[in-house]
């Protein structure tokens, strides 16, 4: 539609050759576009159908449904249904469709909740319809972006404004931010109510970590930092939903009164208060970390997935039992088996485990599953691990071993995985931020070997020496000394 020859703009209008000469002396002028110069010309098919409407309107009747004029007729609300993802259909998504009942047909309005439709593949669900409209999250110009079919032609998929949509509908068409489509306002909503308070629906959710908290005693570490992470979830997206709906209402280009917001972010938090200091949050993190119960591990799922900042341990690696160096079997070698953990089970939905283990120089779950890469053997094993966030305090750094991950052994002869977190992540061998990383990092630990580890946004201190060290193509299993990092450090 964006760009259509003459050929294509009579297919997809329906007009036929006669009309289309009659129109050749008035159509509006065609793209000027400099790919166009050797071929033929081409038109933007959203700007044709606007002007054949204005100017034509007999003729525009076999154009795309809802870039049609609008007929001068009120629609119907008919209400709307919520689907699952797993409702025994192709569509493999969650939403809610609104239905109304227009002149030209029953059009819907798709509101995806969870991954997003296809609008073709709609039409085989909801069958009654002449014509649907599914709502994407990303914007075009004029708010988020339309994606249109009509039954008569499936094939042909197209992007209204909200303005064409609420003329065909007879009215401002609704707009929920993702984080407001709960399933029971959905349906219960109708044209014309005023605007209601809604709990926000996130992911990461906050609900699993209100419901454990409440279950906890009264300033237990674990009832604090389940509130207080919940909390920052819930508030993010409610002030998120809120900014987003104030955008659209003040952007000049946007919907305008094309648009109406049904509702608003629930003011009131369930949480009684009980937020706690970041240090509080790291240790009842650290406890849910050591309980085995089913709520546990689901909390920690939604927390890994919005931050790994108050976990207490750092990034995760992995070690191929088949692939492994000296030191990667020293390691595996002193792993302790242990009864699985909430936070050995945050791994167990995806894999095939073989083993739940404790690293004693650590204290971090490691879980050994089976099968984990495709291109693999079937029965090959894999142990995964997390990273120290920071050595013990004290450490003094002896070696550094090149690995997948890569290693630290101290005075004390304890090796470590090196400290990192899931990202910026350790490597060498190549001119990129890899090697820059972990020149931070041995820099830090040849000053303080219980220095934490690289985040993002620390003050980088220069470590030319190092960086240029580390991205040589040194081979894996490289060790160097402390007194190798020294004289790299000061350029030797």
């Amino acid at each position: 539609m964006e760009k259509l020859t003459a050929a294509q703009l009579k297919e997809v209008f329906g007009l036929s050759e006669e009309a289309w000469s009659g129109l050749a002396d008035e159509v509006i002028e065609p793209l000027d576009d400099e790919a166009f110069a050797d071929g033929p010309k081409r038109w933007s098919g959203y700007a044709f159908a606007r002007w054949l409407a204005s100017a034509h309107p007999g003729l525009a009747g076999a154009g795309p449904r809802l870039l049609r004029p609008a007929p001068v007729a009120e629609s119907r609300y008919l209400g709307g249904e919520y689907r699952e993802a797993d409702d025994g259909t192709d569509v493999r998504a969650e939403y809610f469709a609104g239905r109304w009942d227009t002149r030209e047909g029953v059009i819907a309005i798709v509101f995806p909740c969870d991954g997003m439709p296809d609008a073709r593949r709609l039409l085989d669900v909801l069958t009654d319809t002449a014509g649907l409209v599914v709502v994407e999250h990303f914007y075009a110009y004029d708010g988020p972006q339309l994606q249109a079919v009509d039954r008569e032609r499936p094939e042909l998929v197209y992007h209204p404004r909200w303005s064409d949509l609420a003329a065909h509908v007879g009215g401002p068409v609704p707009w929920w931010p993702i984080a407001l489509r709960r399933r029971a306002h959905l349906t219960a909503w109708t044209p014309g109510d005023a605007p209601a308070p809604v709990d926000v629906a996130t992911y990461p959710s906050w609900e699993p970590l209100y419901e454990l908290a409440r279950q906890e005693p009264e300033g237990s570490l674990v009832r604090r930092a389940c509130f207080t992470i919940g909390h920052r979830i819930r508030t993010d997206a409610a002030e998120n939903a809120s900014r987003e709906m104030e955008n659209l209402r003040s952007w000049s280009a946007g919907p305008g009164d094309s648009m109406v917001h049904p509702a608003v972010p629930q003011p009131s938090d369930l949480a009684p208060g009980e937020f706690a200091t970041d240090d509080a949050v790291g240790a009842g993190l650290a406890e849910l970390c050591g309980r085995t119960d089913d709520l546990a591990v689901e909390c920690l799922e939604h927390v890994s997935a919005w931050s790994s900042e108050y976990f207490p341990y750092g990034g995760t690696f992995q070690v191929i039992r088949t692939d492994v160096t000296r030191v990667a079997a020293e390691w595996i070698n002193r792993l302790r088996d242990v009864p699985p953990t909430a936070l050995h089970r945050v791994w167990d939905d995806s894999y095939e485990t073989v083993g739940t283990f404790v690293d004693p120089a650590t204290g971090s779950p490691v879980v050994a599953v089976k099968g984990k890469f495709l291109s693999r053997r079937a029965s090959e094993i894999t142990y995964m691990g997390r990273a120290p966030r920071r050595l013990p305090e004290g450490a003094v750094l002896k070696e550094i071993i090149l690995d997948e991950p890569i290693w630290v052994r101290t005075g004390d002869g304890v090796l470590y995985p090196a400290p990192v977190m899931d990202a910026p992540g350790l490597s060498w061998g190549y001119g990129g931020s890899g090697p820059s990383t972990l020149a931070q990092c041995v820099g830090r630990l040849l000053d303080d070997g219980g220095a934490h580890a690289v985040t993002y946004g620390d003050d980088e201190k220069d470590e030319p020496g190092l960086v240029e060290y580390f991205r040589i193509k040194h081979k894996r299993g490289t060790r160097l000394t402390r007194s190798d990092l020294v004289r790299a450090r000061g350029g030797g």
